[in-house]
């Protein structure tokens, strides 16, 4: 697959694949009427926060490298023979972060990369594939960050006592964790021009989960980027805080405020809010403070489009997009 990840960093379990392209306009009527997201895909257009990333990575890097050794470190306590399978796409930056942040201490984990869906979940073709390849070695499944813990669920339902690594846990459902605070991870700012170019995944006959490979957006490629800068980055520790308790219960009942009950709706976490506004309708933004660095990209780009911005300093999450 013609991705653009250095080769080193991951080995990739899909298929790539020619998905139904809609609008935005369109997915959203197309799931009104039932259609599974998990078949639809919206071609990508140039970053939007293209500059912002850029202005933020060398600012964000010492955090996450601190987030990044900071997992790296709990994984190695606990397993002698490590083996990450990343939840591609936003899991796969991360899985690539913590294989070089082992490499750097003499450690060998392979990190593989396969799809997960959350009504559909773990893609075990590709699953099967790779304990084929590592059948000694103990799985960490690895992602980005978590919003309410649906992925959480999905990978429960796949694999019981599936033990899971992110970088920023709000949700409080993993098992190791850089922090459990909600924080901007700055390859949530990209989509598939930091993620080797790959689209979301999505579901195209019975073999493995695919891809689109977003050619057109080479010229906007960061990956390789991305990642040298976090890992030459002096890390930077940070509070990992105390593990949440069901914190998206709390935030279901600021949603009901505007009108927005069903839990799909409510994309909490600020990796979450950065998704709907780059590639949902979102009808509005809770923010738990204005001008917080790690929101201001949201608060910025909601304004823009008239996306109207409601702030509840009791809000368990530093932000959540509500969907149309």
């Amino acid at each position: 697959m013609n991705h653009t990840f250095p080769p080193e960093d991951v080995v990739f379990h899909l298929n790539e694949g020619l998905p139904q392209l809609v609008s935005v306009t369109e997915k959203e009527r197309l799931l009104r009427e039932g259609t599974s997201y998990a078949r639809l895909l919206t071609p990508e257009a140039a970053p939007v926060w293209g500059a912002a990333f850029d202005q933020l990575l060398p600012l964000l890097a010492p955090r996450t490298a601190g987030l990044v050794a900071r997992v790296t470190a709990q994984i190695a306590a606990h397993h002698s023979r490590p083996l990450l399978v990343s939840l591609a796409r936003g899991g796969t930056p991360a899985g690539a972060l913590l294989r070089r942040a082992a490499a750097r201490q003499g450690l060998d984990w392979p990190h593989h990369s396969l799809s997960i869906m959350r009504d559909e979940g773990l893609d075990l073709v590709a699953y099967r594939e790779i304990l084929a390849a590592h059948p000694d070695r103990e799985v960490i499944f690895v992602d980005g960050w978590t919003g309410k813990g649906s992925i959480r669920g999905a990978l429960d339902r796949s694999v019981p006592g599936a033990r899971l690594a992110v970088l920023s846990d709000p949700a409080g459902v993993s098992t190791y964790a850089g922090t459990f605070q909600d924080v901007l991870l700055p390859h949530a700012l990209l989509n598939a021009t930091v993620c080797g170019l790959l689209s979301r995944t999505f579901l195209e006959g019975d073999g493995r989960h695919a891809v689109r490979i977003e050619a057109g957006l080479q010229p906007h490629d960061r990956t390789r980027a991305y990642l040298d800068v976090v890992s030459q980055a002096v890390p930077v520790a940070i509070v990992p805080g105390l593990r949440p308790v069901n914190p998206f219960a709390a935030t279901q009942g600021v949603a009901a405020q505007y009108g927005v009950t069903e839990p799909h709706r409510i994309k909490p976490s600020v990796g979450e809010a950065s998704r709907v506004l780059l590639r949902r309708a979102p009808a509005g933004l809770l923010l738990r403070q204005t001008g917080h660095p790690d929101t201001q990209h949201l608060e910025t780009h909601a304004h823009a489009c008239a996306v109207p911005v409601h702030v509840h300093a009791d809000l368990p999450y530093q932000a959540c997009a509500l969907i149309r």
